[in-house]
């Protein structure tokens, strides 16, 4: 996509997400195996939400082959469902990439929670290369919390089956949550 955050972005804008601070719950937040070679290549955060993009070592935010994306939409889960956070994402698709591909919708529980996952497959992003993205969104106690894996130029049966992995390792860990991937 010709920006990668957008979908996230205006799929919460589109719920009317102007989110007080007070709603941020203290301590939710995704734990995922770290990936060899990636580094933080952006990172930000407000009381609404926070962004941290991973890139393989040597490429930038703006020069990437494959993209990990975490992201926090503080409160949103008191206001959406994840899957309607997703379909608004879905529902932003056609504006970015005309001709996308975007597969059904799945519904999943992960760490006991709410979640939905999904595949896009962009034929030409504004960069007139392809992109293909999974994301997987997760509703916590009260955030809705996104992880999404992407790569532009192509990707593999192989590469879609370590993104898939890489999701498939995400966890959900709450406040108070003990279990032994979220100390």
């Amino acid at each position: 996509m010709a920006n990668r955050i957008a979908p996230g972005l205006l799929a919460a804008a589109a719920l009317g997400l102007a989110v007080p601070v007070w709603a941020q719950a203290a301590g939710e937040r995704l734990v995922s195996p770290s990936v060899p070679g990636f580094i933080v290549g952006y990172n930000a955060a407000n009381a609404q939400q926070s962004i941290v993009e991973e890139v393989p070592r040597g490429e930038s935010v703006q020069a990437w082959t494959r993209m990990i994306t975490t992201q926090r939409f503080a409160g949103l889960a008191r206001r959406a469902t994840v899957a309607q956070y997703a379909q608004n994402v879905m529902n932003s698709v056609p504006q970015a990439c005309p001709g996308a591909v975007v597969s059904p919708l799945a519904g999943l529980k992960v760490s006991g929670r709410p979640a939905v996952r999904f595949q896009l497959d962009c034929p030409r992003s504004a960069g007139g290369r392809p992109e293909t993205f999974i994301m997987l969104a997760i509703a916590g106690a009260n955030d809705i919390h996104v992880k999404q894996v992407a790569w532009r130029g192509g990707t593999t049966p192989a590469g879609l089956v370590w993104g898939q992995r890489l999701l498939a390792a995400t966890v959900y860990c709450g406040a108070a949550d003990r279990t032994p991937a979220c100390r």
